[in-house]
């Protein structure tokens, strides 16, 4: 039997292709023999099926993996190395397992999730710090540490490359490498060296990245940056970084294609405009530039966010605060410039439309806002965007534009300054990472876009597919050399593996007479247009094999990648290749007054990487080149490039030359493979599409890497893993142990034998495609025989051993029934008897019970019915209780009522009598008050007490009379106080050098300017206290007319009264009369206390005033009178009366107590002396005149005061 037939045995599985799926499983309904043309199998939705086949086999469905190798982290290890192979253990890794990475060799693929996931933190770094790949899971973090760890051990250059189509997670991927480098080369918290080399991507994706229909955040350009790491002490420290770009996609900054963005950063700086209003900015759709695609926004992306990070990346790399604020106008600038409107111009004198000729007007708001963002002369830039300047030998012709070509000068001029700004921002990021010192080597991660097919393809994604050939060819050389090392290292014969070249492809493009050059030779013709270029296309490179024309038209051309045809559209190729800008326009920016629009205008294109690349070739110098013929013709192009001084150089060959760069640097480092895959287009967490997926496989070099492999040994043992899985195909006596690389040459020689199948190397065994699971089947089939031996003898010992064990217990079984029947006679025998004794003791038992029930019944009711009859008799004794306190609690009330009467009438009648005894009482005593004696004895104590009052009046006027002259001198003091500031002010005059003098001068004109406010307050105080006293002396009059009523009424009382009873009523009228006296002596007494307090208060006031001009310390005013100070003015007022004299005065003239807390004007103290005498002469003069009315009043009668003084005694 061939191992044909063994693999493709009834049930086996295969793939089978699909329209939709690509590839489908099957399983074969029949064997397969040699010469059967038909295979009859069964698709996994259960339909049947028939495959025709050739006599020869060599068209047999793919077979499937074994189950054990599904899923495995590397592709390579697969038995079966082929396309449905690969895309099943992808698809089951990254859907049924949710694994974004896996190894294909040297390569690692991921695949976007579209989703967060938690794997790239510090403690995933740390997990793969000091591994080698393969011992985790596939990572980025891997392929990292691998590189990092080959740069310690061999100080050799690596490189990174990262490639996909847009969307594909690129970026991403280089960004995380890239913080693995950081984090690694540096320390895990980031030092500013690492800060500066991540805050560089914000930046980049800022400027260089926007949104397309595939990826929200693609980069539109090429980027190479240089990781440089220097050696201290064995130990890899990162250094700095430098950043190469390539082919930026300046087209954007003018046109954007339907559901696509601008560049970012415009987007955030018309987010951010409310901080730049100097910029003049307005809502990103009112912009030409921002508005075309119609999809401005970026679903849970906020633009005002990231600008903010954006300028904090900005100033950790260094960028002032005048060069962000200038780039920021820049770049206003631009949206401004866009939206300058160029209008049709007519014909002087009539309405014809001049079709040569446009029109901007001068007052256009944007060309104004353009003109002071950039600093430039605005007439100047209206004058160039509608002329044009052609020079010939020895003058030059002024032409002007129509208005499609100074549109077309605008937007040029437009995608010439960003693509300035862009480089100048590079460079400075460079200038940043790089700081001088000198390095060791490098790592670089090379983030380029993938290979580009659209519905039209323009000049962009001709150049991007250019670069995708040039890299696909090295990456064939190194997977190709990568083999041939490995057979080498092994020891093992080999022959030639053929695999794709497309040189073939790189000569269409790069050659003498190929697309580019013909491309260049267009652009230097004065009428060179892209339909002539694409006829001489059709001429010249029609003798190529990848080259196509069309079927109809002459403007567009196919090539054949190697991953797809691409058909080309020639529109715009010669514009943007030569990408011109009017001369004219760029001397207005070269003019400029900003130093930055200046200094932008006047960089030069620098082949940096180009520069380094020789550096590190006369450095390295020992790479292996692989085809010495293809690396001569790529000198012969470039130098025939460089050599054309006379004309400017094009984007086309600019870019050959950067990317010949880029290729000379890869090929003097190691480099690693990363290639990033898209699932699906409409952008969902784990979706897969098997189209697109395989189309993806198949441009990025995945499968050719598969192929390459399956062509050689693809699958490899390790003899002691081969011996220990596969130790059973061979007898005992062709194993030793002792000699493992022996044992399993016999087991390969004894299944295989075929020579070509495998190889035997140092440490390896070498097997074709296929062979692996070949040997799984034997394997199968063997374990499978062996198994079915050891069964059969397995069983049949089984079988007799059971069968013993049963016989066993079937005696068992009848020895213990015979005892059971025994024992169960016996027991029902002794059941019997029991039961005879259970029935009796039931039966009694029962009766007891029967008659207890009935005992416990009776007792039951009886003891119910007994306390029924208890309750009855204790109701109606309660009943009759509850009667008897009732009628007991109404005969108390009836009975209180009747007292309450006969006591209320008893009151009356003594009121009666007592009424009737009172006002005989009260005649008797009317008639004894109007005797003479008695009125004599009353006012006899009145008289002394207003005599010793007049004495007192006396000495009061006599120290009012020397307040007054007292207050003479204060005009004197006055004059003193004039003489003695002009003394201090001839004291200041003089010693005015002196510091603390002036302090001192300082300190007094504060303490005046506070006199002043503080007399300001008193003179108001003043008014207010004039107002009370005012107040005071209303009330007093109020009250001495209320008095003098009084008095009258009485006397006329007195007068109209007659009576028995005088003795009694004089004694009641002179005890009347003492109580109205001493009232009034009392007011007196309080009028002179506060009089003497006044007195006392300005004699204090007054000594003080003096003492603050004689120079004497200030003194304390918070003085105020006791009880003793009252009771010394007046020897016979003592007791209560001087301590509540002192409260009323306290209490009635607050004021005078807050002005001993400043200075009083000397004015103010004059008129509120004299004032304050005028009011106290009045009330003496007053009381006087009172006093001397009641006295001169006849005596009143015992009738007026019967009525108001004396009360019955019976109305209580």
């Amino acid at each position: 039997m061939s191992s044909e037939e063994m693999l493709y045995a009834k049930g086996s599985k295969i793939w089978i292709p699909h329209a939709e799926q690509v590839w489908e499983s099957a399983s074969l309904e029949e064997s397969y023999h040699k010469g059967d043309t038909i295979l009859k199998i069964q698709t996994e939705s259960g339909a049947l099926k028939e495959i025709k086949l050739k006599p020869d086999g060599s068209n047999l469905p793919p077979l499937r993996n074994p189950a054990i190798l599904v899923g495995q982290n590397d592709l390579t290890t697969l038995s079966y190395l082929h396309e449905p192979g690969v895309l099943y253990n992808l698809r089951v890794r990254f859907c049924e397992r949710q694994i974004i990475y896996t190894y294909c060799g040297i390569i690692l693929v991921a695949i976007n999730p579209y989703a967060d996931l938690p794997l790239y933190g510090p403690n995933i770094i740390r997990a793969y710090r000091g591994h080698a790949m393969g011992d985790l899971e596939p990572h980025i973090f891997a392929l990292a540490e691998e590189a990092y760890t080959k740069l310690e051990r061999e100080n050799c250059n690596l490189s990174i490359i990262v490639s996909g189509e847009s969307g594909a997670g690129k970026t991403v991927s280089a960004k995380y490498a890239m913080r693995y480098f950081a984090a690694v080369g540096g320390s895990e918290s980031e030092t500013q060296v690492e800060r500066k080399v991540l805050a560089s991507s914000p930046i980049m994706e800022a400027f260089g990245n926007a949104k397309t229909t595939r990826n929200d955040n693609s980069s539109r350009f090429g980027k190479f940056t240089k990781l440089l790491f220097t050696n201290q002490m064995g130990v890899m420290y990162l250094q700095g970084a430098t950043v190469h770009t390539y082919l930026l996609e300046k087209s954007r900054v003018v046109y954007q294609a339907q559901g696509e963005r601008n560049y970012h950063i415009f987007y955030q700086l018309c987010a951010a405009r409310a901080k730049y209003p100097e910029l003049v900015l307005d809502h990103q759709d009112s912009y030409q530039f921002l508005n075309m695609g119609g999809s401005p926004d970026i679903e849970r992306i906020s633009d005002a966010d990231q600008f903010n990070e954006t300028v904090q990346a900005m100033t950790v790399l260094g960028f002032s605060i005048q060069q962000i604020a200038d780039i920021v106008k820049i770049l206003a600038g631009i949206l401004h410039l866009g939206n300058i409107a160029v209008s049709k111009k007519y014909m002087e004198g009539s309405d014809v439309e001049d079709s040569d000729s446009c029109d901007i007007f001068q007052n256009d708001l944007h060309l104004q806002v353009t003109g002071d963002l950039l600093k430039i002369n605005a007439e100047d830039l209206r004058r160039w965007l509608l002329m044009r300047k052609i020079e010939s030998a020895n003058e030059y012709v002024l032409i002007p534009n129509n208005k499609e070509m100074a549109m077309a000068a605008r937007d040029a001029l437009a995608k010439h300054i960003y693509a300035k700004l862009f480089q100048y921002i590079v460079n400075v990021l460079n200038k940043s990472l790089h700081n001088g010192s000198k390095q060791c080597s490098f790592i670089g991660v090379l983030d380029i876009y993938g290979f580009e097919t659209f519905e039209v393809n323009s000049f962009e994604q001709f150049c991007i597919n250019y670069a995708n050939e040039k890299l696909q060819q090295q990456f064939n050389q190194h997977v190709f050399k990568l083999e041939q090392e490995e057979y080498l290292k092994e020891g093992i014969t080999w022959t030639m593996i053929d695999f794709y070249d497309n040189q073939p492809c790189i000569d269409l493009i790069e050659t003498r007479l190929g697309v580019l050059d013909l491309l260049d030779e267009e652009c230097r013709m004065p009428k060179g247009s892209d339909e002539s270029w694409a006829g001489k296309l059709v001429d010249k490179c029609n003798k190529f094999p990848h080259f196509e024309k069309p079927r109809f038209g002459t403007t567009s051309f196919f090539i054949k990648h190697f991953s797809d045809t691409v058909e080309y559209d020639v529109n715009g190729f010669l514009e943007k290749n030569r990408d011109t800008v009017s001369k004219e326009l760029t001397n207005v920016l070269t003019q400029s007054n900003m130093q930055l629009c200046k200094q932008v205008m006047i960089l030069e294109e620098v082949d940096t990487l180009g520069t380094d690349a020789n550096k590190i070739a006369t450095t390295l110098g020992g790479r292996v080149v692989i085809s010495a013929n293809r690396k001569q013709q790529l000198n012969e192009t470039r130098r025939r490039v460089v050599s054309s001084k006379q004309h400017k150089k094009t984007v086309g060959s600019q870019f050959q030359e950067s990317l010949a760069s880029l290729i000379s640097t890869l090929h003097a480092t190691t480099p690693h493979y990363v290639r990033c895959i898209k699932p699906n287009d409409d952008k969902i967490a784990f979706k897969w599409e098997t189209a697109k997926i395989i189309q993806q496989l198949r441009a990025c070099g995945v499968l050719e890497t598969v192929r390459i492999s399956a062509a050689g040994f693809p699958s490899r043992w390790l003899y002691p893993d081969f011996y220990m899985r596969y130790q059973l195909l061979a007898h005992r006596s062709q194993i030793d142990k002792n000699d493992m690389k022996q044992s399993c040459r016999n087991i390969v020689l004894k299944w295989i034998q075929d020579e070509d199948k495998y190889r035997f190397g140092n440490t390896q065994i070498f097997f074709r495609a296929g062979q692996v699971a070949y040997l799984e089947q034997v394997r199968a089939n063997l374990r499978k025989k062996y198994i079915t031996t050891v069964q059969s003898v397995v069983r049949r010992f089984i079988k007799r051993r059971r069968y013993v064990k049963l016989q066993k217990i079937i005696f068992g079984i009848q020895r213990h029934a015979r005892g059971y029947m025994a024992r169960m006679r016996a027991q029902k025998l002794r059941e019997a008897r029991a039961a005879l004794i259970l029935s009796k003791y039931a039966r009694g038992w029962l009766c007891r019970r029967r008659y207890l029930r009935l005992c416990h019944s009776v007792a039951g009711i009886q003891q119910y019915a007994r306390g029924m009859l208890a309750r009855n008799r204790f109701y109606a004794m309660r009943d009759y209780f509850r009667a008897v306190q009732i009628q007991r609690f109404v005969r108390g009330v009836l009975a209180r009522r009747a007292y309450q009467k006969r006591r209320r009438s008893i009151i009356i009648c003594q009121a009666a009598v007592r009424r009737f005894l009172a006002r005989r009482q009260f005649k008797r005593m009317k008639a004894e008050a109007k005797t003479i004696s008695h009125m004599e004895n009353k006012y006899m104590g009145l008289e002394n007490k207003i005599i010793s009052m007049q004495q007192r009046i006396d000495e009061l006027n006599r120290d009012n009379s020397a307040l007054k002259h007292k207050t003479s001198e204060i005009s004197v003091l006055k004059m003193k106080l004039e003489m003695k500031k002009n003394l201090e002010h001839e004291f200041k005059n003089i010693k005015a050098a002196c510091l603390d003098k002036d302090k001192l001068i300082e300190a007094l004109n504060k303490q005046l300017e506070s006199e002043r406010d503080e007399k300001m307050q008193l003179l108001e105080e003043n008014g207010h206290s004039q107002e009370e006293w005012n107040k005071q002396k209303q009330i007093w009059c109020m009250e001495n007319r209320e008095l003098r009523k009084q008095v009258d009424s009485m006397i006329e009382m007195a007068k109209n009264a007659a009576g028995n009873q005088r003795e009694h009523e004089e004694r009641m009228l002179t005890e009347i009369d003492n109580k109205e006296l001493n009232e009034a002596y009392q007011r007196a007494i309080k009028d002179k206390e506060v009089i003497e307090n006044e007195n006392y208060l300005l004699k204090e006031e007054l000594s003080h005033f003096q003492q603050q001009h004689n120079g004497i310390a200030a003194f304390n005013m918070h003085h105020t009178r006791t009880a003793s100070n009252a009771s010394s003015q007046n020897e016979d007022d003592v007791g209560y009366g001087s301590a509540k004299n002192t409260l009323e005065i306290n209490s009635r003239y607050p004021d005078l107590r807050n002005k001993n807390d400043s200075f009083l004007d000397n004015t103010s103290i004059v008129v509120k002396l004299r004032s304050i005498l005028e009011e106290e002469k009045q009330k003496h003069r007053s009381l006087q005149e009172q006093y001397v009315k009641l006295a001169s009043r006849n005596k009143p009668t015992e009738d007026s005061f019967r009525p108001t003084c004396c009360p019955p005694r019976g109305s209580t």
